[in-house]
């Protein structure tokens, strides 16, 4: 287990052919299948002067360079409109390793990042940098002042170990991603903010 801090600013703008090829191989899916109770209403259709969350992450992911997108559980007509896949939750009631493992079912890129639909704060840069999981590591996790479970990207080849577990009757992502081999990258709290009630929404 490791964390990997954020390079100073000036690399940013620096991408070089191997950075692009790590995005390359990662699909990405946003978790569109919760509950939202205390939202009140679908997080993912929230908006921000007047864009909703949904197209505004999906916006931001391809500004960033990722190609295969989609969103996992959800309404089918919100992917079409925003011109992504539509993966149907396997396991609806099981929370996000459900999601996960449904997803990776269907991923064919070496890769797969999940991301929650609550933060549309997220920038291009953090999605780059999370993506770029280190060889040796199994999957790569957000990090703000606590690890961020829910914004990880992972191996697919850990995809059977993940459907075992499940089996189980383990439900909880971070109990699972701490039996793999983890690394954290430290990102913003500006890009990780996580929108629970309307009143948290800033324009």
């Amino acid at each position: 287990m490791r964390t990997v801090l954020d390079p100073v600013r000036s690399e940013r703008r620096c991408k070089s052919f191997a950075a692009m090829n790590h995005i390359d191989s990662t699909s990405v899916v946003i978790l569109a299948g919760g509950k939202s109770k205390r939202f009140g209403s679908s997080k993912i259709n929230a908006k921000i002067n007047g864009v909703e969350f949904g197209e505004i992450i999906i916006d931001t992911l391809k500004n960033a360079g990722f190609k295969n997108l989609s969103l996992v559980g959800g309404n089918p007509n919100d992917a079409s409109r925003w011109g992504v896949g539509n993966i149907k939750d396997r396991y609806p009631d099981s929370g996000p390793l459900g999601a996960l493992i449904t997803a990776m079912r269907e991923c064919v890129t070496e890769n797969l990042m999940v991301l929650p639909c609550d933060i549309p704060y997220i920038d291009e840069y953090s999605c780059d940098l999370l993506s770029n999981i280190s060889n040796g590591f199994d999957l790569r996790t957000a990090k703000t002042e606590s690890p961020q479970w829910l914004c990880s990207t992972w191996r697919i080849s850990v995809c059977e170990f993940l459907e075992r577990e499940f089996e189980t009757g383990e439900r909880a992502i971070h109990k699972v991603s701490e039996k793999l081999k983890i690394e954290f990258v430290q990102l913003p709290n500006s890009a990780l903010i996580n929108v629970n009630e309307p009143g948290q929404i800033q324009t």
